[in-house]
């Protein structure tokens, strides 16, 4: 009966945990992109396992960011390329949820410098590369995936990419030089 007991506790206990995760919204080959990255890529972005951000090797230029009202934020193109046949999930961090968000669903902005509400943003994406394809081009190695990060203010922003059963944890510098 003790054994019954505790297993009920537990469930009762873990599983509104467990519900208040929603699942990654799901980036799939299809909706990839390509094209010319050129050869020195990857030493200027930030490399997750499986996963890079392209470009975020230093931190974005201050001058992309305008001031937003509360709760919105600026959408910043980041492109991440995935390593074929891959399917790494990119999660911002609890502590960085309260100013950024993952644009890489089918957001829109007008381009007009006011933001676009953080809630349009996910928490949570899933990108699934394509098979590997034989090329002699340097940049054709992965599947490129277009998509922006939304960014409430400066500041650092940390990301878990969980490939492969591994969690790794970066640092994404947006308008700050470095981050504590």
């Amino acid at each position: 009966m003790r054994i019954v007991l505790a297993l009920f506790v537990v469930l009762v206990v873990a599983v509104p945990a467990l519900a208040d995760e929603p699942e990654p919204y799901v980036r799939t080959c299809s909706t990839s992109a390509f094209g010319d990255l050129g050869r020195g890529w990857r030493e200027n972005a930030v490399i997750a396992g499986h996963l890079a951000f392209v470009g975020m090797g230093g931190p974005r230029r201050g001058s992309e960011l305008n001031s937003v009202d509360p709760g919105r934020a600026n959408p910043l193109k980041v492109l991440v390329v995935v390593d074929p046949n891959a399917a790494p999930t990119l999660t911002i961090a609890r502590s960085s949820q309260r100013n950024a968000a993952l644009g890489y669903n089918a957001i829109r902005h007008d381009g007009q410098g006011k933001g676009v509400p953080l809630a349009d943003g996910t928490t949570s994406v899933r990108f699934q590369g394509c098979r590997a394809v034989r090329s002699r081009e340097p940049w054709h190695r992965g599947t490129q995936f277009p998509g922006y990060f939304l960014v409430a203010r400066r500041g650092c922003v940390q990301v878990e990419v969980a490939t492969q059963g591994k969690v790794l944890r970066r640092t994404l510098r947006f308008g700050v030089v470095r981050c504590s």
